[in-house]
């Protein structure tokens, strides 16, 4: 064997060694946490597109309207669609009342004590008290996609509207203990100073008889009289206690008037979100309802086609929709009910009223 081929021999597994150690070397090398971010990440953001844009119309168009429904976070329907496409959107997605104005001549109060037959599984829901208690029942509410409570208000005088002492509000649960309440929902929407958090009436409102705040504009007002009747009015807050109104806050829209049921498109609009409603029956029965949503208790939340749903199903004669979001809580015996989940996370928010039942 020449001395030149054994020096090439010798090359070539030299070569071939230098080779083994390098694949070895890369074999041995692992991903960083910053590599997988940027998988997660590029992952996420595949995911997000495919969404947006993909075939799920229902589901783009059902993120829309949620955004656009919310008071801080409506900006989110404008990162990923134009202002034109998210109108176009809102505008397939109506609810429109059957009439302007409750009638309260409609509501006659009826004493249900010796009916033992019921029409059917929600009527006795309604009307079967519970044993010892001839105020109210809390009625549990669990249709798959959602979940809340109804409070049955048997004595539709007892119920009240709460304003809160302090500037920044309080949560329903500080404002039934100060009120002694028996049971207490969310009323009202509101403004907030976001420096100061200091809170005031984003409407209209009325309180003991009296005009709280108005403001100057025909709106949809929610109260009751002294007799205990649910009216419901397209009014500004003065004539809205010329013609009767002990309590009312401006929030909409009407779900039920007159026993009619407002029509709508799609889903009524608004995206799903915790809900907050109140209705009468034409009987006097007053009923009280808080949907859960954002995952609150595996509740996606409702929508306003939903709540009519509910109304018209519980024999709801007259109702409307109240503040809802992260606001929509329900207490009862100083128990916080409901889940209450708002964009920032879980957690009861602090409202300027509540409506509250003594």
């Amino acid at each position: 064997m020449s001395e030149k081929y054994k020096q090439e021999v010798m090359k070539n597994l030299e070569d071939k060694q230098i080779q083994t150690v390098f694949i070895r070397s890369r074999k041995k090398k692992k991903p960083n946490w910053y590599t997988y971010c940027l998988i997660f990440v590029d992952i996420c953001a595949l995911v997000c597109f495919f969404l947006a844009y993909g075939p799920y119309g229902k589901l783009r168009e059902l993120f829309i309207l949620t955004a656009l429904s919310t008071n801080s976070h409506q900006y989110l329907a404008y990162v990923l669609y134009s202002e034109e496409y998210a109108q176009e959107i809102a505008d397939k997605y109506t609810i429109t009342a059957a009439e302007e104005s409750s009638n309260i001549d409609d509501i006659v109060f009826v004493d249900y004590s010796d009916k033992v037959v019921y029409a059917n599984e929600y009527e006795e829901a309604v009307l079967k008290k519970n044993e010892g208690n001839d105020l109210y029942k809390i009625v549990r509410i669990n249709e798959g996609s959602y979940n809340g409570y109804m409070a049955v208000i048997y004595d539709s005088k007892r119920i009240n509207l709460y304003l809160s002492k302090s500037r920044y509000g309080n949560t329903i649960p500080q404002l039934a203990k100060e009120a002694g309440a028996i049971v207490a929902t969310n009323a009202s929407g509101y403004f907030i100073n976001q420096v100061t958090y200091e809170k005031w009436p984003a409407h209209s409102l009325i309180a003991n008889g009296e005009v709280y705040y108005d403001s100057g504009k025909n709106g949809p007002i929610v109260g009751m009289n002294k007799e205990g009747i649910l009216m419901l009015m397209n009014s500004t807050a003065t004539r809205a206690v010329e013609a009767g109104m002990y309590w009312g806050v401006e929030f909409g829209p009407f779900l039920v008037v007159n026993g009619q049921p407002s029509t709508y498109t799609g889903d009524g609009g608004g995206g799903l979100h915790p809900r907050t409603c109140i209705g009468q029956r034409k009987d006097g029965i007053v009923l009280m309802v808080v949907i859960n949503g954002r995952g609150g208790e595996g509740s996606m939340g409702a929508s306003f086609a939903d709540l009519v749903d509910i109304m018209m199903r519980y024999g709801a004669y007259n109702a409307c929709n109240l503040d809802g979001g992260g606001s929509s809580a329900m207490v009862e015996n100083g128990k916080l009910l409901n889940t209450p989940v708002s964009y920032q996370g879980a957690g009861e928010r602090n409202a300027i009223d509540a409506l509250v039942v003594y």
